[in-house]
């Protein structure tokens, strides 16, 4: 099995948080909690180099549009 190529964390405060690896063919995101003292994956999604340069193009214009909405 290949190592990942990074990983990296995204706090959403005290037990919770996304857990992002990059892996040679894809990205996954895991969101975790922190149950009893050990870490859990409550949800998991890995992105296709695809889904990636679609989504990439397009984030730009989407937060822009939730800033608009403030």
């Amino acid at each position: 099995m290949a190592n990942p190529i990074k990983s990296d964390y995204i706090t959403l405060g005290e037990g919770k948080g996304i857990k992002v690896t990059l892996w040679p063919t894809s990205l996954a995101l895991e969101r975790v909690e922190r149950k009893e003292g050990k870490w859990e994956t409550q949800e998991k999604i890995t992105l296709a180099p695809k889904v990636l340069e679609w989504l990439g193009v397009r984030i730009p214009g989407y937060v822009s549009m939730m800033d608009a909405q403030k």
